[in-house]
């Protein structure tokens, strides 16, 4: 511990206030900046799903085995 208070009182001497506010500006930018980059980044998404096999589509229905009745009467 010693030897971290005294490399962070030879930066406080070394740099001014205004030096180390740039200096802290920096880093916060870089820190930002990299979490925007490692956003932007692709992400592999799932393969979509398989249709069903089989199954008539939704909506359709086969009619051709329907017998309809009749309906209307002979006139």
């Amino acid at each position: 511990m010693k030897i971290v208070s005294l490399v962070t009182t030879g930066l406080f001497a070394v740099l001014s206030t205004a030096g180390f506010i740039a200096l802290l500006s920096t880093v916060g930018l870089l820190i930002v900046l990299s979490a925007a980059a490692a956003a932007d980044l692709p992400r592999k998404e799932p393969p979509p799903p398989a249709p069903p096999v089989g199954k008539a589509p939704i909506g359709k229905y086969p009619l051709a085995n329907i017998r309809l009745a009749n309906t209307h009467s002979p006139s």
